[in-house]
């Protein structure tokens, strides 16, 4: 076991590589970081500071001696994470700045940060709010997400991909995975599948530029309203699946 406290003189840029086990990152006090290191070889890992950046990692990569531990962190609000596993699941607790996840079957837990890029192979991703940019690249992982207000890209392979609410412009494709966005509040949203459904709810009055292609899939359209349409409130929709279903809905 490793336990160790650095005192800080803001918020904390975390370094932290677990290849196999768990990562964990709560919220705790300004002005310090506690790390714990559950690990059956505490002297095979490094847990040191160098001014607010906090580096948590084996001596050895890979599946070696060493290579697994159970790292838990306490920081302030604010902190940025750095995380790269293989197996080890990574969840955040606590109001991040920026985040940076690589891993290869892992799942990914956050709650939210100003902006975020996560790659994983087979790993589950769920976000809470992000408010600037999203890029997610996943294989066969599902993604969720509560809101992103930036820009955002999310990639999937035979994963689906689920998003309350984006503010921001989207980008999504994936293969065999559906799509479905709750709430679009952007102005410029692309998404293609081959055998995916892909599901749009967009907000009453604003004007549609829509391009929606599909092969042997339907398209479903909402009834036409009497509710005036606004010029200034448009969005540009570009919507093709192969062999999946494209339905546009309005939401009050």
């Amino acid at each position: 076991m490793i336990e160790q406290t650095f005192t800080l003189t803001g918020p904390a840029d975390l370094d932290v590589s677990v290849p196999s086990g768990s990562i964990v990152i709560d919220s705790g006090p300004v002005g310090s970081v506690a790390v714990t290191v559950d690990t059956a070889h505490p002297d095979s890992w490094r847990v040191f500071q160098n001014g607010n950046a906090i580096t948590v990692a084996p001596e050895r990569t890979g599946f070696g001696r060493g290579g697994r531990g159970r790292v838990r962190i306490v920081a302030p609000d604010g902190s940025s994470l750095r995380a790269s596993t293989a197996s080890a699941e990574v969840r955040a607790r606590l109001d991040l700045d920026q985040l940076t996840v690589a891993t290869a079957s892992a799942d990914v837990h956050l709650s939210d940060a100003t902006s975020a890029s996560i790659k994983t192979a087979s790993g589950d991703v769920s976000i809470g709010t992000v408010e600037r940019d999203l890029t997610v690249r996943s294989a066969s992982g599902d993604v969720q997400v509560v809101r992103v207000n930036g820009s955002a890209s999310i990639t999937t392979a035979s994963g689906d991909s689920s998003i309350e609410t984006a503010a921001g412009s989207l980008v999504t494709t994936s293969a065999s995975g559906d799509l479905r966005v709750r709430r679009y509040l952007g102005g410029d949203i692309e998404a293609s599948t081959m055998s995916g459904d892909i599901e749009l709810g967009l907000p009453s009055g604003v004007s549609v530029k829509l391009a929606a292609n599909t092969l042997s899939g339907k398209v479903h359209l909402p009834e036409k309203r009497k509710t005036p349409l606004s010029p200034d409130r448009q969005v540009s929709v570009r919507l093709k699946s192969v062999s999946g279903d494209l339905r546009i809905r309005r939401i009050d």
